[in-house]
């Protein structure tokens, strides 16, 4: 039993159970039901779910070795590439977003992450106060972008509706409100709910990096 119930048997039940049923599907018992162990036996291992929990998020951060995302000499293109292979791999993870939004562990995982980024923001040139507040710029930026993205629609795409089917029909409820009351909207419906997410996740990147390139040609200070 005690075998089974190594940290690395129960982060990785736990994860496949996330896979399956997302988070919201995540409880000790059946972790211990995927182990065929008594719930009181996770315990002596993970004290709580919260505790699980970040073993998982650093699981997940830990992944993947995003050192070979940086290009020598230019901050700009290694964030940019850091950014689209993070979002890559917390795609490729259920409820990932909602994993990671608001935990800040010392796993190893999570801590490669941040040395990683600190290492490009530094490197650029941004001072020690800077760099460590951009971290956590681009973290929430990317937490909460994926978070939209693995998030439903709304209730009918929770209940099955497609999500184009849904965007189509919101476009033509949009475009139909009265122009004097909503008249960018109005003007907008369709590119509100264009359904390209990967151009939405660039054109906020750049502004985001725009926004970085402003702060490091400002100086210290």
């Amino acid at each position: 039993m005690e075998a089974t119930l190594r940290p690395e048997a129960i982060v990785a039940a736990a994860l496949t159970i996330m896979r399956e049923d997302g988070l919201d599907g995540l409880t000790m018992s059946r972790v211990a039901d995927r182990l065929a162990v008594r719930t009181a036996s996770l315990y002596w291992h993970v004290r709580n779910k919260e505790e699980l929990l970040d073993l998982l998020l650093d699981a997940v951060a830990g992944a993947q070795d995003l050192s070979e995302h940086v290009v020598e000499d230019d901050w700009r293109a290694s964030l940019a590439a850091i950014m689209r292979a993070m979002r890559r791999h917390m795609l490729d993870h259920r409820d990932s977003a909602r994993l990671f939004a608001g935990r800040f562990t010392t796993g190893p995982g999570q801590l490669r992450y941040i040395e990683t980024v600190l290492g490009v923001l530094r490197g650029a040139g941004l001072s020690k106060r800077d760099a460590a507040y951009a971290v956590f710029l681009v973290s929430t930026f990317l937490i909460g972008f994926v978070g939209r993205e693995q998030a439903p629609l709304s209730a009918a795409v929770s209940a099955g509706v497609s999500p184009r089917t849904y965007l189509d029909e919101l476009g033509a409820r949009l475009a139909a409100l009265p122009e004097d009351g909503f008249p960018h909207i109005v003007e907008l419906a369709a590119d509100l709910v264009a359904p390209d997410l990967d151009s939405r996740f660039e054109f906020a990147l750049d502004r985001l990096l725009d926004g970085l390139e402003a702060l490091r040609e400002s100086g210290p200070g």
